[in-house]
């Protein structure tokens, strides 16, 4: 038995599994609790309900952003990203 097999998971939950994603054009694999800027830099993101051309950028923002939408894509970045699972 693990150390947090007691905790629920949820979306409000922390998250147990990341990784380094790739900007491009196809949607962040499973379900992203969040996006997570590694390094600081510029960041583009498609979030959960926008169409695939609405895009919102962010620029120069510092490492451990947290961008306040649910991200289903990462366009383009300047910044090393990482997914939010589980």
């Amino acid at each position: 038995m693990g150390k947090y097999d007691n905790y629920s998971a949820s979306p409000g939950s922390l998250g147990t599994r990341g990784v380094v994603l790739t900007p491009g054009n196809t949607d962040i694999a499973g379900e992203p609790k969040a996006v997570v800027c590694l390094t600081a830099g510029n960041l583009t993101i498609v979030p959960e309900d926008n169409a695939d051309g609405a895009t919102l950028a962010f620029v120069g923002v510092p490492a451990g952003f947290v961008p306040p939408y649910r991200v289903r894509r990462v366009t383009a970045a300047t910044a090393t990203v990482a997914s939010v699972l589980d």
